[in-house]
């Protein structure tokens, strides 16, 4: 598995990733916000000028996306928040990340969330928050897995769900 930054060849492979996703009834975490743009030219406009820090709204902070390749297929999403606002700290993290619904439970996951973690090393940072709801028990073995520490567990101030907070020292 390698990281890669999303370019246009990964627009149909990319698409396919966020219907899938849709069809299921859930979000693809990690993807910047996929599951509300249907144009993927757009999703890349925006995934670009968010890692410059360009014209963010409020609530959105820098930060690198990734495409999580495995023999020339996209597999997952991850994205890494180069800071976090008081929100982010609460709840959301540093990291997002998804794996496609047909691919889970293949170890695909962990390796993700590593290489995740050697890209957020790069970016400058030592110390990362990752975070799942509760309910997740695959997501939170794969923090777990990679040296993920639970601090504590939060009520989503969205969905009122239990969110659990891992920190991972890099």
């Amino acid at each position: 598995m390698k990281l890669v930054k999303p370019t246009p060849q990964h627009s149909e492979q990319i698409m396919a990733y966020r219907t899938a996703f849709l069809t299921v009834g859930e979000h693809p975490y990690g993807g910047s916000s996929l599951q509300n743009i249907d144009d993927y030219t757009k999703w890349l406009k925006n995934v670009i000028a968010q890692e410059k820090g360009d014209q963010l709204p409020p609530n959105r902070v820098p930060a690198t996306q990734f495409l999580s390749i495995e023999n020339g297929k996209v597999i997952g999403l991850l994205n890494i928040r180069h800071r976090l606002t008081p929100e982010l700290l609460w709840e959301s993290g540093h990291i997002g990340y998804s794996i496609h619904p047909d691919d889970r439970r293949k170890g695909y996951a962990t390796e993700q969330l590593r290489l995740g973690l050697g890209e957020a090393k790069r970016l400058g940072l030592e110390k990362v928050l990752v975070t799942c709801d509760k309910a997740n028990l695959a997501s939170a073995k794969t923090i777990q897995k990679v040296g993920g520490v639970l601090e504590n567990e939060v009520v989503s101030s969205d969905t009122n769900e239990i969110v659990q907070r891992y920190w991972i020292e890099i």
